[in-house]
């Protein structure tokens, strides 16, 4: 699976020597983000969820690397130090940021993960292709020490970006989608003594050669028997569409209108289905609306 994607550690740090999971050694690759780096000896290390996870035998702690987007160093300064704060996890700078590479930089930090207190060496390294990395290197606090600042250097260091190379997934889906309409109904009432309340959702968008129009039509409107108020949002919009992939390697439908917004879709078959994140849509061709 070609996914690697920053989310909060709060489920997969868990700092003890046990690990169990399927294990990869020496270099590992994602060619769809150009994003390849090796596992230092005497770890292994396993995708667990949307991260990618390493432990070893014979030392305490993990290694976590994850994704970001930033392409500047001062601005990944700025979020360290804000430091990493979520559910079970709250995590603040210890130290003084350290150049790591031509590219990145790291940091000592300290806090609590999950109840129990915690050190960790975090360095973060910038992708002229796109896709950054961050490495972290943490444990409990009694194991912590200047290895940890050394195995999140090491594998910042062994960091190879590239081009990310386009899966077959996306010229798969743009023959699918040429020519497609795709379509979207959705539609809810109710109704008690003196009231009624309902909504109904129209969306339409056609993919013809390198163009498509999207329109909708939402519908609203309460009736309480003594007050009533509807309301009625419609768009019709034209632009650019093609396929491709977010950092994860999830097929994406990118529109770029004509006015300069943007929208992504995330594509995915279920049972011969169209959904775009996560909604049915119906795909027809046979509408004539493509000249």
């Amino acid at each position: 699976m070609e996914r690697l994607r920053l989310i909060a550690m709060t489920s997969c740090l868990v700092l003890t020597a046990y690990w169990a999971g399927a294990q990869q050694t020496g270099v590992v690759d994602y060619p769809t983000l150009g994003i390849r780096f090796t596992i230092p000896d005497g770890w292994k290390g396993a995708e667990s969820g949307e991260v990618f996870l390493m432990g070893s035998d014979t030392q305490p702690g993990l290694i976590i690397l994850m994704t970001h987007q930033e392409s500047q160093i001062q601005n990944l300064k700025t979020q360290a130090e804000a430091g990493l704060v979520d559910e079970g996890i709250s995590l603040q700078k210890a130290g003084d940021f350290e150049k790591v590479g031509s590219e990145g930089i790291g940091a000592e930090f300290s806090g609590n993960i999950q109840g129990t207190q915690a050190k960790a060496y975090i360095a973060a390294v910038v992708n002229p292709f796109g896709t950054g990395v961050t490495v972290v290197a943490a444990t409990d606090v009694p194991n912590y020490s200047s290895l940890y600042k050394q195995l999140a250097k090491e594998v910042a260091g062994s960091l190879q970006f590239s081009q990310p190379k386009e899966p077959p997934v996306t010229e798969e889906w743009r023959q699918t989608l040429q020519g497609a309409k795709l379509t979207y109904l959705d539609s809810y009432s109710s109704s008690g003594f003196d009231s009624y309340g309902g909504y109904s959702d129209h969306e339409e968008i056609l993919l013809c050669g390198t163009r498509f129009t999207f329109y909708k039509n939402s519908r609203m409107s309460i009736d309480t028997g003594g007050a009533y108020a509807s309301s009625l949002d419609k768009s019709n919009n034209a632009g650019n569409w093609t396929v491709t992939t977010n950092a994860s390697g999830v097929p994406l439908l990118h529109l770029q209108y004509d006015n300069g917004d943007v929208s992504d879709f995330e594509l995915e078959y279920k049972e011969t289905k169209t959904y775009l994140n996560g909604y049915r849509y119906f795909r027809t061709y046979d509408h004539g609306e493509c000249r």
